[in-house]
C-alpha cells in the first residue's frame, strides 16, 4: 500500500492508507435521487398530511412519475430538438431542400430564376448593388460556377462532395439561399441571402444553425467530416460579430495557423485590428515553406519547380518574383505549394 503524508498547523503528520477501490453501488439499495426531486417529494407529502390525505403507493408513484418527466422538461434542447417541427396541424411549411449547383441538377436548374431574382432583390436592398452588378450573370458567376468537382466516394455522405446551394422555402415560394461547400472534414458557408420582406425572422441565425445540424447529420455517415467554417472573421466589421457568437469557435492564427478559442482572441483583437493570436511565442507554422525553389509554378504551359523557372528566366530575372513566390507560399503552405501551381507569365 502506498502512504500519503498530510500535515496541517505544525501537526505531528498522520499517514493515510489509500482505500481500496470499492464493489460500485449497493444494488440493495435504491438509485441515488437528485435533491431537488426529494425536495419536491417531502413537500407534496407534508402538504397530503396536513389535509389529512393519504395516498395509495399506486399514485405516489404516478406523483414521482409526473415530477420525472417535468425534470426532464426542464432540461435544455439539443440543437436538433430545437430545429425539429412539433406534431400536429402547422400554420405555415417550412421545406429545406439541398441542391447541386450544377444546372446538370434538375432542381437547380428548375429553380435558377428563382435563385438568381432572390439574390439580386437582396444584392439591391441589402448591399445598395446596380441592377448590372446582380444581375443573372454575375450571381452565376459568383456563386454557381464552381471550382470543386463532385464526388462520391463510398465512405462520403450520400450527397457527395462538391458545391451546393440549400434552399429554404415557406409555403412554397423560395425564402433564402445558403451556399455551402461539403468537403471531405468539413462543411464551409460561402454565402448567405434571402428576402428583405422577411428579415424580421433572423434568417442567418437560423440558417447558421442548420449549417451546423447539417453537418452533424452528414458526421455520422462520414466520420472525418467534423467541421463547420463560417468563412472569415473580420472583428472590427460589426456584419461579422455575428460569426463569434456560436459556441465552441476558434480563429486561425495568421502566423503559426494553428486554430486558438475565440475567448483567448478577443482581448488582442479590442486591442489592435492585426494579430498575432498564439500566445506561445515559440510556435511557428510547422507547414511553412522553407524554400521557395521548391514551389510548383506553371510557365508557358508546362509545369516546373521555381528553381526551374528562375534558371529559364535568368536574363529576365525580377526580384519582385521572389517576394510574390513567398507571399504566396506562405498563404497556401507547403502541402499546397507543391500540390497547386502557380500561374507564372
Amino acid at each position: 500500500d502506498t502512504t500519503k503524508l498530510s500535515t496541517a498547523g505544525g501537526a505531528t503528520p498522520t499517514p493515510h492508507r489509500t482505500p481500496k477501490p470499492g464493489e460500485g453501488p449497493d444494488t440493495n439499495r435504491p438509485p441515488c435521487r437528485k435533491a431537488k426531486e426529494i425536495r419536491r417529494e417531502r413537500k407534496l407529502q407534508k402538504t397530503q398530511h396536513k389535509a389529512g390525505v393519504t395516498v395509495c403507493p399506486e399514485a405516489q408513484s404516478d406523483v414521482k412519475s409526473v415530477l420525472s418527466e417535468k425534470s426532464k422538461a426542464n432540461q435544455p434542447k439539443s440543437l436538433e430538438e430545437f430545429l425539429s417541427y412539433p406534431a400536429g396541424e402547422l400554420k405555415h411549411r417550412l421545406e429545406v431542400r439541398l441542391v447541386l449547383a450544377s444546372f446538370d441538377d434538375p432542381g437547380f436548374s428548375a429553380t435558377f430564376k428563382e435563385s438568381a431574382d432572390l439574390f439580386a432583390k437582396y444584392q439591391m436592398i441589402i448591399h445598395k448593388d446596380t441592377p448590372s452588378e446582380c444581375d443573372k450573370d454575375q450571381f452565376q458567376r459568383f456563386l454557381c460556377n464552381s471550382p470543386l468537382q463532385e464526388e462520391y466516394p463510398p465512405d462520403g455522405p450520400d450527397c457527395g462532395y462538391g458545391s451546393f446551394h440549400q434552399q429554404y422555402w415557406l409555403d412554397g415560394k423560395l425564402l433564402a439561399v445558403g451556399v455551402i461547400d461539403i468537403l471531405p472534414y468539413c462543411v464551409s458557408s460561402v454565402y448567405f441571402y434571402y428576402d428583405p420582406d422577411y428579415s424580421f425572422l433572423s434568417l442567418g441565425v437560423y440558417s447558421a444553425l442548420r449549417e451546423i445540424a447539417f453537418t452533424r447529420e452528414l458526421h455520422e455517415k462520414a466520420a472525418n467530416l467534423s467541421y463547420y467554417y463560417m468563412g472569415f472573421f473580420i472583428y472590427s466589421c460589426p456584419k461579422m460579430r455575428y460569426k463569434g457568437q456560436y459556441k465552441p469557435s476558434d480563429l486561425l492564427c495568421p502566423e503559426t495557423y494553428a486554430w486558438i478559442p475565440i475567448e483567448q482572441c478577443r482581448p488582442k483583437l479590442e486591442h489592435s485590428k492585426y494579430s498575432r493570436l498564439n500566445s506561445d511565442q515559440n510556435t511557428v507554422d510547422e507547414n511553412a515553406v522553407s524554400d521557395i525553389n521548391n514551389v510548383h509554378v506553371l510557365y508557358k504551359n508546362r509545369a516546373m519547380l521555381y528553381s526551374m523557372y528562375t534558371y529559364r528566366r535568368l536574363a529576365f530575372r525580377d526580384s519582385d518574383e521572389d517576394e510574390l513566390v513567398k507571399e504566396y507560399a506562405g498563404l497556401v503552405g507547403k502541402t499546397c505549394a507543391q500540390k497547386m501551381l502557380l500561374y507564372m507569365r
